[in-house]
């Protein structure tokens, strides 16, 4: 950012501090409000102009409720411009500046000039939004270029009565420039007596005085004056120009006398144009918010936690303080509102163009959470920020009842606003009352940090018994809110099956209403049979859909057996869906995975994942297979385990999902057991959080895949026709004795006759579902996620007229 040597032109120091003259009034108008168009209007009619301080963010902005729009555009502002008055800086958005980092003040002051000045504009004069500054913010308003800031509340007037200061003496001292006194703003509860005493007062001292207007004839806003007042106002303004007591001036015309333009010395000098910092790229995975647990303390002058900053509205009195201890950590954040008469108060990520604010996908859903004590009622109040800058009230959660412990509050938002390019949120206050707030989480329910919970397998989709899926078509299941999943449900694991295909082809499953991904999860031959597990993100509907990309018809069946909902807080072992995304395809550079060959492919720190994560889920796909084998799976760097994860025939294309743990280099590596070469793809759809050993219910923790079952190794201990075998979990190798469920690769191999394998928790009812189907000496595997009985075993049930070979290789488990 441009440095200025010193803060003020030096030049002024030696002029007198008061000059002799006519008292100098100016009329500004803050905010681009569109209502002030036909007061300005009515004032150059009288030959009188104005100053309209406007955000550059606002201009253009329209009412999301479908009414007249709330702001000026463009075309309007230029025509003020047109007609004499002054178009003055006010920030892109119009935040505290006082609450923000200092790239953020320099990105809001700088680019509100430049997106002024490429608009047309003429912009010199400055002034801050609430009225709100530091010396730090001055100092950055002298370096975007501007002449002058005006303030306010440092004149005597109808609110200030006890002040003695009537007007700000001309020339003006180099300590005011870039806070010009001014009376507090007109509002409501001024006559035309109370706005022509600030004149009055002032006319035997001379100097300046500014008076600042924000609404003309809108009766639900504070801040408005009825158009018969200043009507009133301005003839009198224009009576006493004529006797020579007053002269109505724009800012500029009084900074004109300070710093003349040498083109135009009727003008104040234009300073070049001088860009902000670059906003730093947003946080688009995990927790969206920043400081979430307010640890980190903001500027000084705020008292606030950085990338924080007040929100509230309506006649209340409000303060907050910081307080020990918190929720975890040492601080939480409380608000205190007395005298409560309406609105709110409420603690929120600063409002501002990108170093704090959470980042938001239009269409999207995103999941909130706070931990909260409080003596009154509460809810989450949600604002969005459009691409214009401007931000928007948008909507409030249902209310949380008072708490005199730590109670976390939960809620998950409607889609984003079109347009919207991030949001904010905080729990408020509605009435007098106490509220302590720490530890605040918000995710994008396509990513959000999740913990899993196992259920007995069910059938959530038979197209047999509906229609069949057609060619390039498409299905979508419901999943919130059926058997017992909750309707906040982020993702979901099932088994797919496809049966009765008509040609060759593959399915993909995504999140319903989400753009289909460049990924599969499912291959298969015309008139095959053949399984695979999915965990896909659920869409803001709560449905799942699935894509037949296929010059025929299929047949499609899901069976479920576990889902993930949002977890309270970031901790190892939590699962992050994600759109699936290809991350390796060997057929890209045409090297295939040779004999006995390995690949690996980068996890940690792409397409947002990341650096250090403890397990990945993707689909991994053999093609242009030429030979039979089978590929292992595992962490980069680790020995490479007596396992399988896909086992394939030559020319075969076949898929399996993969869980498995990610190395320390964040590398996932392929093993090609064959004589042959192959082709390998892998499509990731979600990670693991790393941090150490998982410690909270429904985390996932991985293991190196280990062999727990393998009847190959008992002689004629193949299992028979609608037999069941059971393999204890629980307590061996490292597991827990009692876990949530368990992921393990199963593979079928030897079978005598066709048939399918259903996994099930032992000791409970055999489920109508199917993990694993497989044909007469097919040797086929499938992932399998279940939970163990009470006894720490799986079942596995044999649905077959003939024998087959089961093997169980386990990659991981989640805590009960």
């Amino acid at each position: 950012m441009l440095l200025l040597a010193t803060l003020f032109n030096a030049t002024i120091l030696t002029q007198p501090a008061h000059a002799a003259g006519p008292l100098v009034v100016t009329l500004t108008f803050d905010d681009a409000n569109a209502d002030q168009m036909a007061a300005a209007n009515y004032l150059n009619s009288k030959g009188m102009f104005g100053t309209f301080f406007l955000p550059s963010g606002y201009l253009n902005a329209t009412d999301p409720n479908g009414g007249p729009p709330p702001y000026m555009t463009t075309a309007q502002g230029l025509a003020l411009q047109t007609a004499g008055n002054e178009i003055g800086g006010h920030t892109v958005t119009h935040p505290d500046l006082a609450q923000m980092d200092a790239n953020e003040v320099a990105r809001q002051v700088c680019n509100d000039r430049v997106n002024l000045n490429t608009m047309g504009f003429r912009v010199t004069n400055f002034a801050y939004p609430f009225a709100s500054s530091t010396p730090a913010v001055q100092q950055t308003v002298a370096n975007c270029g501007y002449n002058s800031a005006r303030g306010l509340g440092d004149l005597k007037s109808k609110v200030a009565p006890t002040l003695t200061e009537v007007a700000e003496p001309l020339p003006v001292p180099s300590s005011d420039l870039f806070f010009t006194k001014a009376p507090d703003e007109v509002d409501s509860t001024w006559t035309v007596a109370d706005m022509q005493a600030v004149v009055t007062q002032a006319e035997p001292v001379g100097g300046w005085v500014q008076l600042t207007f924000h609404h003309f004839d809108v009766q639900t806003d504070p801040l408005s004056v009825t158009t018969a007042n200043f009507h009133s106002y301005v003839d009198w303004l224009a009576a006493e120009q004529t006797a020579g007591k007053i002269v109505v001036k724009t800012v500029r015309q009084v900074m004109a006398a300070q710093f003349p333009d040498p083109s135009n010395p009727a003008l104040d000098v234009n300073k070049p144009l001088v860009n902000g910092p670059a906003a730093p790229p947003p946080i688009t995975t995990g927790n969206l918010i920043q400081n979430p647990s307010l640890e980190t303390p903001g500027p000084v002058a705020t008292g606030l936690p950085y990338c924080w900053a007040v929100g509230a509205y309506g006649t209340n009195t409000h303060t907050f303080s910081s307080v020990s201890p918190g929720h975890t950590g040492s601080v939480a954040e409380k608000l205190v509102v007395s005298g409560y008469v309406s609105g709110d108060a409420k603690l929120l990520p600063t409002l501002d163009l990108g170093q704090c604010a959470p980042s938001a996908i239009p269409g999207h859903v995103y999941q909130m959470s706070a931990w909260y004590q409080s003596t009154a009622l509460t809810q989450f109040e949600l604002y969005y920020r459009t691409g214009l800058g401007t931000w928007n009230y948008w909507t409030a959660s249902p209310q949380f009842a008072a708490s005199t412990g730590w109670t976390q509050a939960t809620w998950t938002s409607p889609p984003v606003p079109a347009g919207a390019t991030a949001i904010s949120m905080g729990l408020n206050l509605l009435s007098n009352g106490t509220l302590i707030t720490d530890d605040y989480g918000l995710y994008d329910s396509i990513g959000a940090p999740s913990v899993f919970k196992s259920m007995t397998p069910a059938r959530l989709l038979d197209t047999r018994n509906s229609a069949v899926v057609g060619p390039n078509g498409t299905v979508s299941f419901q999943v919130a809110g059926v058997n017992g999943i909750p309707a906040n449900v982020n993702a979901v694991t099932f088994n797919l099956t496809v049966t009765e295909p008509s040609s060759f082809g593959f399915v993909t499953a995504f999140a319903s209403g989400s753009t289909k991904p460049n990924a599969s999860n499912l291959n298969y031959d015309r008139s095959q049979t053949v399984p695979n597990l999915v965990t896909v993100p659920v869409g803001a509907d709560g449905k799942v859909s699935l894509y037949n990309a296929s010059n025929g018809t299929a047949q499609l069946i899901a069976d479920a057996s576990g889902y993930y909902t949002t977890a309270a807080s970031q901790s190892p072992g939590e699962f992050q869906p994600m759109t699936p995304s290809r991350f390796l395809d060997t057929r890209n550079g045409n090297i295939p995975v040779g004999p006995k060959g390995t690949v690996s492919f980068q996890v940690g720190g792409v397409n947002g994942i990341p650096a250090a994560v403890s397990a990945v889920t993707f689909n991994l796909t053999v093609t242009s297979p030429t030979s039979f084998g089978f590929v292992t799976a595992y962490a980069s760097g680790t020995t490479r385990p007596n396992a399988s994860n896909l086992n394939y025939d030559k020319a075969q294309t076949v898929p399996n999902s993969v869980t498995v743990p990610v190395g320390t280099d964040g590398k996932v590596t392929l093993y090609n057991e064959s004589t042959g070469t192959a082709q390998l793809i892998a499509d990731v759809s979600g990670y693991y959080l790393a941090g150490g050993p998982a410690t909270v219910s429904g985390a996932f923790q991985a293991v190196a895949p280990t062999r727990f079952l393998d009847t190959r190794n008992t002689p004629n201990n193949a299992v028979g026709p609608g037999a069941t075998i059971a393999f204890q979990v629980g307590g061996v190798s490292g597991v827990p004795t009692t876990v949530g469920g368990v992921v393990f690769n199963l593979t079928v191999t030897q079978p005598t006759s066709f048939g399918f394998v259903t996994a099930y928790p032992s000791g409970t009812t055999l489920p109508a579902t199917s993990n694993l189907n497989y044909a007469t000496a097919q040797t086929v595997p499938n992932l399998v996620t279940v939970p163990t009985g009470t006894d720490g075993k799986v079942a596995l049930y044999n649905r077959s007229s003939g024998t087959a070979q089961l093997v169980a290789d386990v990659s991981g488990y989640f805590l009960p």
